[in-house]
This record gives C-alpha cells, sequence and structure tokens, in this order.
C-alpha cells in the first residue's frame, strides 16, 4: 500500500509537467488541482471511520451516466462588444471504467458523448449586430485520477481530476439562416475555422450511495485553441460545466453490503 501511495505522489508532482506538455497553457490551474488532491489525500481519511471492509472489492466496475450541461467559450482579447458568447444547455451521456486499486485512489475511463450550443452575438458593422446559434456534437474521453474515501454507511465521497480529450463529429453555427460548416476546409488554405480535436482538464466531485446510484458536478476547459484558420489571430477556448446522475454497476457484491459487509 505504501508503494502505491509513492506512486501518486510521484505522479502529483509531475502532473504540472504533463500539462504543459499537452496544454498550451493553464498549468497553473494543474498545479493548484495538483496541490488539493494531494492535500485530502493525506488528512481528509484520517477524519473518517470507514466501517466497510475490503475483502471483496471488485477491482473493475463499469457504469452509465448521464448530464445536463451548459458551455461556451472564452475570448480571451476580444471585446464583449465586438464578439460576445452567451453558454447554451446541452446533454451528454455515456459510461465509464473504474478501477478501485487503493482504499482511497483510483483511475477512471469514460467515453461521452456530447451535445452542446451557446449563442453568439457579432458586431458586424458600426452596432449592426448578428445572432448566431453554436451547436456541436463529439465524443469526450476523459481520464481521470480518482480520490475517494468510503463512509460509514459504505456510500462514497469521490473527487476526480485529469486530462480530456474531444473528438467533434459536428460543429455548425446558424447566422442570418445560413447554416456554416466549421469543420469544411477552405479551398485556398485548406484550413478549417475550427479543428475538431482538442485536449483540456477536467474536475469531478461526486458522491455515490451503497447501492451504486451517484451524484456528480463537474468544470472542464483547456488551455487548447480550438481555432484552425485564424488561429495565430485570436484564440478560442472551449469550457463546460455540467451535473447528472451516474450509476455503477457491480458495487454490491454477494448480498452483503458494498464491500462484504
Amino acid at each position: 500500500m505504501g508503494l502505491l501511495y509513492a506512486v501518486f505522489v510521484c505522479f502529483l508532482l509531475i502532473l504540472p509537467i504533463m500539462g504543459k506538455l499537452f496544454l498550451q497553457s493553464g498549468t497553473r490551474m494543474i498545479r493548484v488541482l495538483a496541490g488539493t488532491f494531494f492535500l485530502l489525500a493525506l488528512f481528509f481519511p484520517s477524519c473518517l471511520q470507514a466501517g466497510c471492509s475490503r475483502d471483496s472489492v471488485r477491482l473493475v466496475t463499469g457504469g452509465v451516466k448521464a448530464e445536463v450541461n451548459a458551455s461556451g467559450y472564452f475570448l480571451p482579447g476580444v471585446s464583449r462588444e465586438v464578439v460576445d458568447i452567451h453558454p447554451g444547455s446541452g446533454a451528454s451521456a455515456g459510461g465509464f471504467i473504474f478501477f478501485d486499486f487503493h482504499r482511497h485512489f483510483g483511475l477512471q475511463m469514460e467515453w461521452l458523448f456530447h451535445l452542446r450550443t451557446s449563442e453568439m452575438n457579432r458586431d458586424i458593422h458600426s452596432g449592426d449586430v448578428s445572432h448566431g446559434h453554436f451547436l456541436y456534437a463529439g465524443m469526450e474521453v476523459p481520464f481521470y485520477f480518482v480520490v475517494h474515501w468510503d463512509m460509514p454507511d459504505c456510500s462514497r465521497l469521490y473527487l476526480c481530476a485529469g486530462p480530456t480529450v474531444d473528438f467533434g463529429y459536428f460543429a455548425k453555427v446558424r447566422e442570418n439562416g445560413q447554416w456554416i460548416d466549421l469543420y469544411e476546409k477552405n479551398d485556398e488554405t485548406e484550413l478549417s475555422a475550427m479543428q475538431d480535436v482538442s485536449m483540456g482538464l477536467g474536475i469531478v466531485f461526486g458522491y455515490e450511495f451503497d447501492f451504486g446510484l451517484q451524484i456528480n458536478i463537474s468544470a472542464k476547459t483547456t488551455g487548447y485553441n480550438v481555432l484552425d484558420e485564424h488561429r495565430t489571430e485570436v484564440g478560442a477556448y472551449p469550457y463546460s460545466v455540467s451535473a447528472g446522475l451516474a450509476y455503477r454497476f457491480g458495487v454490491v457484491k454477494g448480498g452483503r453490503g458494498r464491500h462484504g459487509r
């Protein structure tokens, strides 16, 4: 068990370097999350007196989840008087696999299919504002490092953080009655308005009941500019917040409670 703690602490130490390699910015946020993980892992478990035995824990479990989301884009360096993007509502659904390799640590990989929307107001000429509707569909694959704590009643609190990769299938803007495909390449430059792959960072906090039902909230952002054709002139950085339910199969084993109690 001590070895697993050491491995996890080593990961926390190299997490900022990993973030710098995967993202163009945002390492400060990664350091803050890593520090939070480290402190919670050291001090919070000692405050709990979990009454659940781990004699019959299933090391690999999986489940399904569904969420509602609100999403938009950060446009640093662009005045809101020129372009103003308001977050819109959407939904996500998919599945996950959880590796419960330690009393307080685990790994979780997810596959989530997203539908995201946002509203855009654009000043096209001396106060003449154009209104647009952005629609995006894609799949996200997060890889989370998990800190979790079993409560005395065999329920569980958990905190997840880690890198995410987004694969866009569909991205269009409806403006002045016309749909514009943001993934369509310009014949001259051979570049599209937006890239269909992006990387970011996600954090999830949740509560799991002893029978496997989960309630969670999450936030995801990126330091990766998703623009393609004009990325040297302006940046667009997607973000989203979500809340939802999930169910993890295989929690109850042998009819004796979560961990064979």
